[in-house]
Parts: C-alpha cells; structure tokens; sequence
C-alpha cells in the first residue's frame, strides 16, 4: 500500500509539472546581469521574446525593491507566458554591484542601463531563437527602452513612461507644494546641465537628498534626454501604454508621447496604477505597492497581446 501511495505522489508531481503552461530558467547575461527567462509551454506562432526593462530605483526581475512589494514584472511575464509569449526580466546591475560591493554612486551614469538594455537585447539576437523580440520599457525604463530599440528590437512598448526630460518632471513634483519656487529651481538645473555643478539658493523641502552632491552626475547624464524627441525618431512599431490611476506617471505624459509618435497605437487603461495593479481608488492604489500577491490589471496583457498579433 504505502509502495502504491509513493507511485501516486510521484505520478501526481508529474502531471501537475507536464501541465504547467510555461517553464522558468536563471540567465546569466554578465556579472552584472542576471534575470528570468520564462518559456511557454506551447509558444505562440510568432515565437516573440519580451524584454522588460524596469523602472527606476534598486528594482529587481519581479518589480520589487526595499520598501516595495509588487511581483508586478513576475506576474505580467507570467500572464505572457500562458498566451504563449516568452519573457525575460532582470536585475538591475544595481543590485549585483551592491551585492559584490562595488557600488559607487558617483560613478553611475544614465546611459549605464541603456549599454545593459542593448547588451541583453544582443544577448538574444545572437542566439537566434526568436522571430521577434520587444522592449517594454516600464517607467524610466520606457527611456531606456527607446534608446537601446534601434539596436536590433522589432518593436518596442513605453509602459508609464514619461513623455518630458527628467528634470522638467522633478521640477514639478518639488515645486508641488511651493509653485512659487519652480523658476529658481528651473535656473538650478540649467545650470547644473550646462556645468556640472551645484550651486542653488533655492530651499524646497526634500531637495537636499535629491541633489545630493554623489548623485549629481548620474542626473546631468539623465536631464539631456527628452523621451519625445526619441520616441518620435524610432522606425519600428511602438506602443504606448498608461493607466488612468497612475500616481507616478499621468496620462498626460501618455499624450506627449503619442503626439511625438502619432502613428503610435495607444492605450490608456482604466483603473490601472503605475504598478499595473488594478485600483479604482486610492487607498488601494497606495497599498498595492507592498501587495505582492494581487495580480496585475488583465486589460494590460490583452493590450500588448493584440499588439504582438499585428506585428
């Protein structure tokens, strides 16, 4: 009996894993990237990868960092993966710099994840595997995205990506509170993109960690890129994509890119926060940033799916 029970158990794992819709492997690019592939089980006839390209901060493969829980990149690989799509998400070299201690601040530099973006990008051309690869660039990686693209990408997708220059977006979240502010904190930044330097009289709350003196290089090299200049210039299928509740990155944004890139398909997607988690209202909204387990906004996958079909 107990001999049969074992049998079952083991025929039982093997069904369950025969079943599973798609199968997930660690990719080394470099030491300095590291990141998921996932793999339907039965892909899709345009045999299309997905490279997602994550947003700002120490932000992991899954769309997690310290202080915040989303699973929110897992979730929209896996919802791919069932359509038959393949997926890869990394971990920013942030992390593995911090892991092997070899983080400099003073030495980071925007275009940094764009030589990541095209040494992935590069990394799956080489081997050439699929018909089609995407970028989708979420948040400051939707800037990233549209940089590295014209390096071999077939298409590429702006998710809550900003439609200004970084520091016209700084000088409105800042300046907020003190509108009265905005143009010496306009003159501060002009100056810095044209010498370097730090020099400002200018007093808002919070502004001190932003502008700290070790981080000032890294934000020279991310102020002189203007999203819509650059999306407006690729020469493949884009697509543009915001949600309505997006705390972080309004629609408004959304609409300067797709003027920039008329021909561009569109879609802002209701109820959708910057996280792509569902949230008709804020307090949902605010709490979905440490909700690993809700899923993101299904509206999201039908998007990009329909896409990929009439590439």
């Amino acid at each position: 009996m107990k001999t049969r029970f074992i049998l079952f158990c083991c025929l039982f794992t093997f069904l369950i894993q025969a079943q599973s819709p798609f199968s997930t492997q660690e990719i080394e690019v470099n030491t300095l990237l590291k990141g998921t592939l996932i793999t339907p089980a039965t892909p899709d006839a345009s045999n299309t990868l997905v490279i997602l390209i994550a947003g700002s901060g120490p932000t992991n493969r899954n769309g997690n960092q310290p202080g915040m829980l989303t699973n929110c990149y897992k979730f929209l690989g896996q919802s791919l993966a069932e359509k038959g799509i393949s997926f890869f998400s990394y971990d920013k070299r942030i992390i593995a710099q911090v892991i092997q201690k070899t983080m400099d601040e003073k030495a980071l530099r925007f275009e940094d994840m764009v030589t990541d973006a095209k040494a992935i990008l590069l990394h799956f051309l080489n081997q050439k595997k699929y018909s089609k690869i995407v970028l989708i660039g979420h948040s400051e990686g939707s800037l990233v995205g549209m940089l590295a693209a014209p390096y071999g990408a077939d298409a590429f997708v702006s998710l809550a990506g900003a439609g200004r220059a970084a520091d016209a977006i700084l000088i409105e979240q800042l300046t907020r509170n003190n509108p009265e502010q905005k143009e010496g904190l306009r003159q501060c930044l002009d100056r810095l993109k044209d010498t370097g330097k730090w020099t400002c009289d200018v007093a808002i709350p919070g502004m001190e960690s932003v502008f700290r003196l070790a981080i000032l290089p890294y934000l020279r090299s991310w102020f002189v890129h203007n999203p819509a200049n650059i999306i407006g210039a690729l020469r493949m299928p884009v697509l543009i994509i915001n949600g309505d509740k997006d705390l972080q990155v309004p629609v408004e944004d959304a609409a300067l890119l797709k003027a920039a890139k008329p021909e561009a398909v569109y879609a802002i997607i209701p109820n959708m926060n910057h996280v792509l988690k569902n949230t008709p209202d804020e307090q949902a909204n605010r709490q979905s940033y440490n909700d690993g387990k809700l899923p993101i906004e299904p509206q999201l996958t039908e998007v990009i799916m329909d896409f990929i079909k009439k590439l």
